[in-house]
């Protein structure tokens, strides 16, 4: 009877804690990782292609072209090197690009993206890194 009841407490113990997000078959075990999702595309289908068209338009609406000393515009590329945090929160990592100007003028528009909500790896939220390419 002990053993049926240690047992029981086992199993019992053991399914208590299974992980969201992990399959298990044989010896492969598979991790299911979950992007960050931008505010507003919770409800979406495809959340990356709507965190995609979410971010474009940010910038759009948010990048504010920075002039020469002439009143020109400042035109040229950057790239971006961020994470989301666990918290949902962007963080800037380095921003490349051949302008001083350019690179302020991207840092305060980033400064102002939304708090998402985080990335998951296993259920557990996980900070996730992306690598933006722009051409302003």
């Amino acid at each position: 009877m002990k053993k049926i009841l240690f047992i029981g407490c086992l199993l019992v113990s053991l399914m208590s804690y299974a992980q969201e997000n992990v399959k298990t078959e044989g010896n492969t075990v598979t991790v299911t990782e979950v992007a960050p999702v931008w505010p507003g595309c919770e409800n979406e289908e495809n959340k990356d292609n709507c965190f995609n068209s979410k971010f474009l338009d940010h910038v759009k609406t948010t990048y504010k072209y920075p002039r020469k000393d002439s009143g020109d515009f400042i035109r040229g590329k950057a790239t971006i090197k961020m994470h989301i945090d666990e918290d949902g929160v962007a963080k800037i990592d380095k921003i490349e690009t051949e302008e001083p100007k350019i690179k302020s003028a991207v840092q305060i528009m980033l400064a102002e993206l939304p708090k998402m909500t985080p990335g998951k790896k296993a259920g557990k939220p996980v900070s996730i890194k992306y690598t933006i390419p722009l051409q302003l």
